[in-house]
């Protein structure tokens, strides 16, 4: 009965080891993943900071040049008539622009090895 009891307690003892790897390698697994993520995030907010200054400063260089022939005032109307039909296009078009691109990049992160 000894020989039952330690192949009884062998057994158990590797199935715990067993779960202890199996949770700890998904931990590391989720730390890499959420790694990946977080480093996107705060590239892609970079980016837009960077990307919001530069168009800013593009399109007042625009609606100056645009200012020596029509004056200051239309100038930027037309400067803000393109961003509002810019807005109405991301906004018609949120699921292949917006939507679509992050939940394919979320979908593999997490369930492509």
């Amino acid at each position: 009965m000894t020989e039952k009891e330690n192949q009884l307690h062998t057994f158990w003892t590797e199935i715990k080891d067993t779960f202890k790897l199996n949770i700890d390698y998904a931990k590391l697994t989720a730390a890499e993943k959420l790694t990946v993520l977080f480093t996107t995030v705060s590239i892609a907010l970079i980016g837009l900071v960077l990307g919001s200054m530069i168009i800013f400063f593009l399109s007042l260089a625009v609606a100056a040049w645009i200012a020596e022939g029509i004056g200051h005032v239309w100038a930027y109307f037309i400067v803000c008539g393109f961003y509002l039909v810019l807005l109405t296009l991301v906004v018609v078009f949120r699921k292949q622009v917006v939507i679509n691109p992050i939940a394919g990049f979320i979908s593999r992160l997490f369930f492509n090895p």
